[in-house]
């Protein structure tokens, strides 16, 4: 692993102020945390790349006690596109526009340094099974398959056991007259 000693200031620019004076003082510890935003950075879709999406990536995760938000777009400069929930306020959780500067001056906000990859949609469901519904992401698709082959495969053996039982049972009748 390449180890830095400087964090770059895009990457700089992504992480809360009192979150990245901790972060430049430690810079050698943080050297795999800060690779991985400037490679999340890389992949972050411009805003409105995501509008005809079914599920959004959650690209970066800023939170706070219970607030969290989810950002999917940024246009590299001030400008990023994501879901807000503010202090655990479900109800008027909403999809929104967010300016960096602002975000990351907020005292107190992380970003998430172990972020896992997924949608914003999944996240919500996984935090929220009764709020948010269980997304149709590839891998909840690739599962439903599986099991779907899976009682496919019961159901054309059991068919078979069955069809191979009417038969020797035909060809014993056959050999009983």
């Amino acid at each position: 692993m390449k180890e830095l000693t400087t964090i770059p200031p895009e990457v700089a620019a992504l992480i809360p102020k009192m979150q990245l004076e901790v972060t430049q003082d430690n810079v050698s510890d943080y050297s795999e945390i800060i690779l991985k935003l400037q490679a999340q950075l890389k992949k972050c879709p411009k805003i409105k790349e995501t509008d005809n999406m079914k599920e959004h990536p959650a690209v970066f995760h800023y939170f706070c006690g219970a607030t969290d938000i989810y950002i999917c777009e940024y246009d590299r400069k001030e400008d990023m596109f994501g879901f807000a929930i503010l202090g655990g306020d479900l109800d008027n959780s909403e999809w929104g526009y967010f300016n960096l500067r602002e975000l990351t001056s907020i005292p107190q906000l992380n970003i998430d340094f172990k972020i896992k990859k997924q949608s914003i949609e999944k996240a919500l469901h996984t935090a929220y099974p009764d709020r948010y519904p269980q997304p149709p992401s590839r891998s909840n698709l690739i599962t439903l398959m599986n099991n779907k082959a899976k009682r496919i495969k019961y159901w054309a053996i059991y068919l078979i056991m069955l069809l191979k039982n009417k038969l020797n049972t035909i060809k014993k009748d056959k050999e009983n007259k």
